[in-house]
């Protein structure tokens, strides 16, 4: 009885992890659509580079942090946000007998992914795959599953967030030269991802070596990123972006990747707070469906690969990245997703777009 009782506990507290979660997602999101109505401040950015230098932002702050860099026109994303507030939420659970500290902050995670893309088996296996690759604990899964769910039902039901609907994807028929055309689609991402950790690792690398040091370092990140945005060709980098990811599944605008991908990885790199996945959501998408027309491939197909398998290659996660393209683009493609994410996973190297992740010992992996 004492036993039950004790489950019945930790079932509750996860409950109430999940409740909590869905509703910082929701107060989140709320705060990006306001920003995203009222305009980026790019002229604040080398004040909010001050701001960052300055002084050590601690985790419990990302939700504030992440909306100042949106306001100011930081090229930056929003997962990174939900999966740290809810692994930060989760941590703060006592461990007991039943349900172990790393079970509440996967928790957190699933929870935190699905409410802010309201894809609630993607932020499951997301927060089961991200920590070592190719390894999963299958006793966790009933909790991930459960905390995304509910979270992503808090965050559609009780305070109404609305997600973009995205276009169905169906295939074409399958034979030996479309599976060849998922390989050079599959290539194509895995190059890119590797020229996007590359660069990022370069001006990570120029910003440290900098002269300038102390706050002038700061206000020198925010007035080279504010140099790079107001240029005309980086126009449509600035912000989320949310607003161009229909446009790679109906037209064709190539060049936009590669905007978006130096934009990214400035704002990043010179220290601004957000997430990725956007970024790279965007980033593949129309880098995918631009390579479509090589390919003779439906548009919406690439688009769609593009989308899902960049973000799912670099993180890592490629169960993640299927289910996360069947969620939004319905189920029919799946098996695309899943191959062309592992090509990515394999190609982009060793290192993701997480610092502390691990590999599996019986995974093979890249040699550089």
């Amino acid at each position: 009885m004492a036993r039950i009782k004790a489950f019945l506990l930790n079932l509750g507290l996860l409950v109430a992890l999940s409740f909590a979660t869905g509703s910082l997602s929701s107060l989140f999101l709320a705060g990006l659509d306001w920003i995203q109505h009222n305009g980026s401040y790019l002229y604040a950015l080398p004040l909010l580079g001050l701001v960052f230098q300055s002084f050590k932002v601690p985790a419990y702050l990302i939700i504030p942090s992440t909306w100042l860099s949106h306001l100011a026109g930081a090229s930056v994303g929003r997962e990174g946000v939900a999966v740290t507030m809810g692994r930060i939420l989760g941590e703060k659970i006592p461990e007991s007998s039943d349900f172990s500290k790393d079970l509440f902050s996967k928790a957190g995670m699933a929870a935190g992914f699905a409410s802010v893309f309201g894809t609630p088996l993607a932020g499951a296996f997301f927060a089961l795959e991200v920590g070592v690759v190719g390894k999963i604990n299958f006793r966790h899964i009933p909790a991930c599953l459960l905390a995304a769910f509910f979270a992503n039902f808090v965050s559609l039901h009780v305070y109404g967030t609305k997600h973009l609907s995205y276009p169905s994807i169906f295939l074409p028929s399958f034979s030996g030269e479309f599976y060849a055309k998922l390989v050079l689609i599959g290539l194509f991402l895995a190059l890119i991802a590797l020229a996007y950790k590359r660069s990022e690792s370069i001006i990570i690398a120029a910003f440290e070596k900098s002269p300038v040091q102390g706050p002038l370092k700061g206000i020198l990140a925010g007035s080279v990123l504010f140099g790079i945005l107001i240029t005309p060709v980086f126009h449509e980098t600035v912000g989320l972006g949310s607003e161009f990811l229909l446009r790679p599944f109906t037209s064709v605008s190539p060049d936009f990747a590669l905007w978006k991908l130096l934009a990214t990885n400035l704002s990043l790199g010179l220290g601004f707070k957000g997430g990725e996945a956007t970024p790279l959501f965007l980033i593949g998408s129309h880098a995918a469906s631009g390579f479509a027309l090589w390919l003779s491939l439906p548009l919406g197909l690439s688009a769609a690969i593009g989308f899902v398998s960049l973000y799912g290659g670099l993180a890592k996660t490629p169960l993640a990245a299927t289910f996360l393209g069947m969620e939004l683009f319905g189920p029919s493609a799946w098996v695309c997703y899943l191959v062309v994410t592992l090509i990515v996973l394999f190609g982009s190297g060793k290192k993701g777009i997480f610092a502390s992740q691990t590999w599996a010992d019986y995974l093979p992996k890249p040699i550089y």
